[in-house]
This record gives C-alpha cells, sequence and structure tokens, in this order.
C-alpha cells in the first residue's frame, strides 16, 4: 500500500486525499474509525464530504421539536389537566372546541422506547360520540421561527421534514398535521393507521413531507409551525391528507373520534420533528438543557419571600433576574395556595422584560412587612 504524504501543519477540518484531519489525526473518511472526528471538523469540509461524514460519525440530526421526552412539566407535574388551553406537560397543549366530551390529560411516569421516562397519556372520561360538524379536539405544539428558520418554509427552498413518534392509541386512521403559526392559513396533513395488531401498544410512525413553498412562515421569536395530533374532527376542520391547502384546518374525514369511547387512551411520546426523509432513533436529551429550553416559555418560582420595612402607602419591590431569560416580556401570575401577608397588600408580579421582574406589595402601616409564598409560585408566561 502507497505511503500518504500529508500536509504539514494541518489545520482542524482540512482534508487531503480522502482523510480529514480532527485537530489531533488524520483519518480516513470511510474509515469505521471516523467517529473519533469531531462535529466542529466536520463542520469545515464540502457539503458532499459533511453528509458522508455526518453518515459515518452519526452526528445527531437537530430535533426542532422541544420536550419531545415529555419530561418537563413544570406548571402542572404529574397533576392531570381537564380544561381547553392547559399544558400537561410543557410545550404540549390541548385544544378542543364544540365537542361535550372531557378528558383527562397528564404526564406519566412510564419508560418509552427510547428510554424517556415520561409519556403524556390522555384518557376520555366523558364520552362524545356524536360528531358535530365543528367539533375539534387535538394535542398540539408550537414551535418559534428563530427555531425553525433554517427549514425555509415559504420559499422555494422550503426543505423536506420528518415527524416522528411514539403513539400508544385503539386501532384506527390518525392524523398528524401541520399549520403556519403566524396566521393559521396554511395546512397539511399526513394520515398514520394503528392497525388491530398495534392497538394500545407501543408503536413508532413517522410522515415525510416538503414544507409549504407560499404563505407566512415567520423566522422571529413567534410561532412558525404547530404540530398537531388530531383525535376528533369534525367536517369543518376536515381537508384532504398529502397536499397544502389553504386554511385552518386539522385532519381528513376518516380520522378517528377517539373521543367516542369512555376510557378511550391515546399516549404520545419520543417526539421529533427533522430534517430530511428519514428520521434517526429518537435520543432522550439532557434533562437540564431540555428544562432550560422550556424555560424560554415558561417558568416557574416557589417560595419567593419579599420582605423589608417601609412607610404606609409606599410601594416595596424585589427585583428578580430571569434565567435563562424568556422568549418575550412574559405575563407574570401567583397560583396555589394564598400567599400569607403581613402589613402589606396582596402581592404583585410585574416583568419589565424577558430578563427581569419584580414582585411589589404596598405596605399598609410603617413598618415591617413581609409576603410568604412557600406554599404558592410566581408564574412567568412567554409561550407561543
Amino acid at each position: 500500500m502507497m505511503a500518504i504524504n500529508f500536509p504539514d501543519s494541518p489545520t482542524n477540518g482540512q482534508t487531503h486525499l480522502g482523510y480529514v484531519y480532527d485537530g489531533e489525526k488524520w483519518q480516513s473518511l470511510s474509515s469505521s474509525t471516523i467517529g473519533a472526528v469531531r462535529y466542529d471538523a466536520v463542520q469545515g469540509l464540502t457539503a458532499n464530504q459533511q453528509a458522508q461524514g455526518r453518515s459515518n460519525i452519526g452526528v445527531t440530526k437537530k430535533n426542532y421539536i422541544v420536550n419531545g421526552a415529555m419530561m418537563v412539566s413544570q406548571e402542572n407535574g404529574a397533576t392531570a389537566v381537564t380544561l381547553a388551553n392547559t399544558y400537561p406537560v410543557d410545550q404540549f397543549v390541548i385544544n378542543f372546541t364544540g365537542t361535550t366530551g372531557v378528558v383527562s390529560a397528564a404526564q406519566v411516569a412510564s419508560l418509552t422506547a427510547g428510554g424517556s421516562p415520561n409519556r403524556l397519556r390522555i384518557t376520555v372520561t366523558t364520552p362524545d360520540a356524536s360528531l358535530g360538524a365543528g367539533d375539534l379536539f387535538h394535542v398540539s405544539t408550537n414551535l418559534e421561527g428563530l427555531r425553525v428558520s433554517d427549514l425555509k418554509a415559504g420559499t422555494a427552498f422550503a426543505k423536506t421534514i420528518t415527524i416522528q413518534f411514539g403513539v400508544k392509541a385503539p386501532a384506527g386512521t390518525y392524523c398528524v398535521t401541520i399549520r403556519n403559526g403566524a396566521t393559521s392559513n396554511r395546512s397539511y396533513t399526513a394520515e398514520y393507521v394503528i392497525a388491530a395488531g398495534e392497538a394500545n401498544a407501543d408503536v413508532v410512525k413517522s410522515v415525510t413531507l416538503t414544507l409549504d413553498t407560499t404563505g407566512t412562515w415567520v423566522t422571529d421569536n413567534t410561532a412558525s409551525f404547530n404540530i398537531s395530533w388530531p383525535l376528533m374532527c369534525g367536517s369543518t376542520f376536515q381537508l384532504a391528507a398529502n397536499t397544502w391547502t389553504a386554511g385552518n384546518l386539522i385532519a381528513t374525514s376518516s380520522q378517528f373520534n377517539f373521543m367516542g369511547t369512555i376510557n378511550n387512551v391515546f399516549e404520545l411520546f419520543d417526539v421529533s420533528l427533522t430534517e430530511g426523509s428519514t428520521a434517526p432513533p429518537f435520543v432522550v436529551p439532557d434533562y437540564a438543557s431540555e428544562l432550560a429550553a422550556c424555560q424560554r416559555y415558561y417558568q416557574k418560582y416557589v417560595g419567593v419571600l419579599v420582605s423589608g420595612y417601609g412607610a404606609a402607602g409606599a410601594n416595596q419591590f424585589d427585583t428578580y433576574l430571569i434565567r435563562p431569560s424568556m422568549r418575550t416580556t412574559p405575563t407574570g401570575s401567583v397560583t396555589g395556595t394564598a400567599p400569607v401577608y403581613s402589613n402589606c397588600s396582596a402581592l404583585v408580579v410585574v416583568p419589565y422584560t424577558e430578563t427581569t421582574f419584580t414582585a411589589r406589595v404596598t405596605v399598609t402601616a410603617a413598618g415591617q412587612y413581609y409576603v410568604d409564598t412557600s406554599a404558592s409560585s410566581i408564574n412567568l408566561n412567554a409561550r407561543l
């Protein structure tokens, strides 16, 4: 075998005759040992070499979904929720309109195929077997424009994506839908089938589509994509499968009415949205990193103590830094057991920016005051 004379003093990512320099040594682009090449080295290659290098070294594709492992549930923990527009887990909201049916939705501890300790479980507690035109129930997640801008939706260069997810549900035909979050006037739905042999068992499903080349798909800090898993859909919200359609639409006419039978259970887990026509195996994210990603949209502070001395009628406040900073200036609220007040008015939470908020009270008589929120929480909401 002829020896190869490599360049002296190579730079990180430099290539030569089918080899790449990883910052420490030369390695073959086709070698099974390419796994040692660092990602920043691969970034320095041509487009074709990047594709080959990433294939060989198994660089994980970006998952655009936040909290796809359902591990983070800041607002509700494992407590079930029943009301529309509530979040059983961070970033995943239940939405319904028209239907008389009721569900219970919660984060549950149940190991998934991908290795997550949690999943989202939805259970029908009051059924609605009579599907009206305006009846709709779905679980959805919004994706921020800044997070998905590189997918180039709404342009001639729109990328192909694959949405992959674990699901456990009764047998039937279901849909997964993507809409533009800014104006909700462009919709695409794809069907997937839970076969009789897959009913009420963990299965992995995926759909692949090319993103819309028209419509408004924002690239700022507002909602760009909405991904929905419909479970009930009347004719008002129906569209044909596998085609981009004008309108705010959710599912095909074949969508199974999950709400039709009491105690039906739908579980969603291991959710990913990745670029390309195939999805890699789901990777459970680092919990701390995923929590920080969720806190861009919602944060919960427990046990904040506001105290000091002031004159009667004085507005007293403590200022807090928000870390990590939020998507935009949030709204503030206090929930849980009512705080304990001494010599002051009720607590008012005033967010000023995406990085600061104050907890403010008015002193009722000169002297010491305090607010004990040990049994309640301050909530900051900047959800999409």
